[in-house]
């Protein structure tokens, strides 16, 4: 998709620069509110249908999504970060070709610090760090879905720009196995062979490094996400700080902008005393923690609510509304509330009568685990597995 007329001139950085004119264009907030949301089909009248039916029609909330204040923030953010990671990477300027050389001469030496030119960076990173089921994944997956993998140029060269570029951070925290993940997905993304040339365990993780920090120059990656992060805190001997290193020298160095996604465990990664945790964060590190019971947390219910498939509607209470788990950082819908099974016509009731199974209601979730105690503290949500994988 190439970018509007419209927007590039605005901007003389981002003039004449193939990798971000052929970009889509850069979203306002508004627009970027009506791409992330992803409400699901209902009708008033489903309500009627039979159980087997109604149950599917629960499923399309596994899909749902209403952006909230802190998805258009790390849009935002994400935008601007792939842009101006490319401002210093146009390959219409001399300093491009100068990078391949250095890149060339990186492998032959085994080592990132080689080369002979220096060629600055504009390219940063951050962190984003939450608790599970927080929706940093979902939301980072919305995002990226605005976006090309892959953009073809034949003018004025031939050339296969990667646009992002996501990953798992390996368990032990292995540079080697983050390389091998790093070709296998390349070879998804573009049809290459490069995990069969470059990924061989035998071969030295000092090469393989510099192959990964060179294809990802040649290819012109825009950013690359490692998701995951908090497996660094179980890495045991040099792992760790290898890794952290790793990125931050493709960040400063290769000038490859970097994503790093986790859970709070991987917050005292960038919390620690070392140069490559403080570097590594760039822009800095979003920390998203449980909602507060008003604005946000009121509006994500309001909008959820009227999705129901009960027989009869089941209206929203003060007292449903402020029940939430206790799991900080929480904020998927089904660790909120749950649709069950209830008998036809239990939507009238104060709670419905989930445990028969002969219809479908919106309860809260807490009362899944007790419908004879209304009172049940919703403590033991948290052990309960999500009924859906929809993150807000």
């Amino acid at each position: 998709m190439a970018s509007s007329p419209t927007d590039i001139p605005l901007l003389p950085e981002f003039r004449d620069n193939p990798f971000i004119n052929r970009l889509p264009p850069q979203l306002s907030q508004r627009k970027a509110w009506q791409f992330l949301s992803d409400p699901p089909e209902f009708s008033p009248a489903e309500r009627s249908y039979p159980i087997h039916l109604r149950m599917n029609c629960l499923y399309r909330l596994r899909r749902f999504f209403e952006p909230l204040e802190h998805h258009l923030r790390l849009e935002s953010a994400f935008s601007t970060l792939l842009r101006q990671g490319y401002v210093s990477r146009n390959p219409l300027q001399t300093d491009y070709i100068r990078r391949l050389q250095d890149g060339h001469e990186r492998i032959l030496a085994r080592d990132l610090t080689a080369g002979r030119h220096y060629v600055g960076g504009t390219a940063e990173g951050f962190a984003l760090i939450g608790a599970s089921g927080a929706g940093k994944s979902t939301a980072i997956n919305r995002i990226l879905s605005y976006y090309p993998q892959v953009i073809t140029h034949d003018e004025p060269f031939s050339l296969q720009q990667v646009v992002w570029l996501k990953l798992d951070c390996p368990h032990q925290g292995s540079p080697k196995q983050l390389c091998m993940h790093f070709f296998q997905e390349l070879d998804l993304a573009l049809g290459t062979r490069t995990f069969a040339q470059f990924g061989k365990t035998r071969n030295p993780v000092d090469l393989m490094m510099a192959q990964m920090a060179q294809l990802a120059n040649r290819h012109a990656l825009g950013v690359l996400i490692i998701d995951e992060i908090q497996h660094l805190t179980l890495a045991k001997g040099v792992g760790r700080d290898a890794l952290l290193n790793f990125l931050v020298t493709l960040i400063n160095t290769i000038g490859i902008p970097v994503i790093t996604i986790g859970t709070m465990g991987a917050l005292s990664l960038f919390q620690d005393d070392f140069r490559q945790a403080r570097r590594a964060n760039g822009l800095g590190c979003a920390v998203w923690e449980r909602l507060p019971p008003e604005s946000a947390w009121d509006h994500f219910v309001n909008v959820l609510w009227k999705y129901q498939w009960t027989r009869q509607e089941t209206p929203l209470t003060d007292e449903i509304r402020q029940i939430r788990t206790r799991k900080p950082g929480s904020h998927r819908c089904s660790d909120q509330v749950v649709y069950v099974g209830a008998t036809p016509g239990d939507g009238a009731k104060r709670f419905p009568q989930h445990a028969r199974g002969d219809g479908c209601a919106a309860v809260p979730r807490d009362r899944c685990a007790a419908p004879q105690d209304h009172r049940a503290d919703d403590e033991g949500a948290q052990d309960q597995q999500s009924a859906g994988d929809q993150q807000v």
